[in-house]
């Protein structure tokens, strides 16, 4: 499982060396075939070298060298753009570069939780799938409501640690309607929309905000109905982030205090068949919507 704090730049070079590799296979080379012939256009590198670029394993991999394995492979120009597009993309180590200041500022917060990695990629996803069982998405969220559910789920912290990572919490909505979001789809269990999190008030401003959002073109909202009764996804809450440039997906758990990443399909794809089960089961959008207003009135 690769760390966390490195999932932006893992997951971008993975999607280089996997295309790199399927590239030297159409072409029928050895790793070894290749080294010589980069050698050959002054290009120095060895078998090693490649390997790790095509598994993913290299924090960068150099333009001049990138250039030269598509020249070997006789890449056409949109198999080009589009590798050379991806290297475009900021792959440096989250060490080498400036984070933005608000993530400096709750640095000791956000680094125990190792939560920067899922920072990084959410403004990224052109899909973003997330299913809670017993709380609101963040995404989705008031300030207040963020406020009472933080402090109420991390008693360890101060006030004021509280109140950055509510600061942190509503930076992302703002980056994630500025980015390269086309739909979130939100799972929620019915009882999540019951669960008391602050008071009435409160309440009824977060059950507004989702019905708001469930008329905004990027917000699908469908509520997991009581009726359904047991299934795999009360293990806990997930998300899965597709993006347009990558053929992978993403998929983040999170704990207490962590998140956890991961990008290979064996522990991908059960998530997204909980989630697409769960999805089709749920109520539609329209019947959301009435749920919503009717306890709206409720309160």
């Amino acid at each position: 499982m690769p760390d966390v704090n490195e999932a932006p730049w893992s997951l971008t070079l993975a999607e280089v060396g996997s295309r790199l590799e399927e590239l030297r296979e159409k072409r029928d080379l050895t790793l070894g075939a290749v080294v010589e012939r980069l050698r050959a256009r002054g290009i120095k590198t060895n078998i090693s070298s490649l390997s790790r670029i095509e598994g993913g394993k290299r924090r960068t991999v150099p333009r001049e060298l990138t250039e030269g394995l598509l020249d070997c492979y006789g890449a056409d120009a949109d198999e080009r753009r589009d590798i050379l597009g991806l290297l475009s993309v900021d792959t440096t180590p989250a060490g080498r570069r400036r984070r933005p200041a608000l993530w400096r500022r709750h640095a000791a917060l956000l680094g125990p939780m190792q939560f920067e990695g899922y920072l990084k990629l959410e403004p990224r996803a052109y899909l973003l799938r997330n299913y809670q069982p017993q709380i609101i998405q963040g995404l989705l969220q008031t300030r207040e409501y963020a406020h009472c559910a933080i402090a109420s789920m991390r008693p360890d912290l101060k006030p004021a640690d509280v109140r950055g990572l509510v600061d942190v919490r509503m930076d992302r909505q703002q980056k994630i309607a500025a980015g390269a979001l086309h739909e979130f789809q939100a799972l929620i269990e019915q009882g999540a929309l019951r669960r008391q999190v602050g008071d009435r008030q409160v309440m009824r401003g977060q059950l507004e905000r989702l019905l708001a959002a469930s008329e905004e073109r990027q917000f699908s909202i469908r509520v997991v109905p009581d009726s359904i009764g047991c299934h795999p996804g009360l293990a806990g809450p997930f998300v899965l982030m597709s993006f347009q440039e990558i053929t992978r997906d993403v998929l983040w758990v999170e704990t207490m205090k962590r998140s956890v990443y991961f990008d290979e399909a064996q522990d991908v794809d059960p998530y997204t068949e909980v989630f697409t089960d769960l999805w089709e089961r749920a109520l539609d959008p329209a019947d959301t919507r009435v749920l919503l207003k009717e306890m709206i009135k409720e309160l």
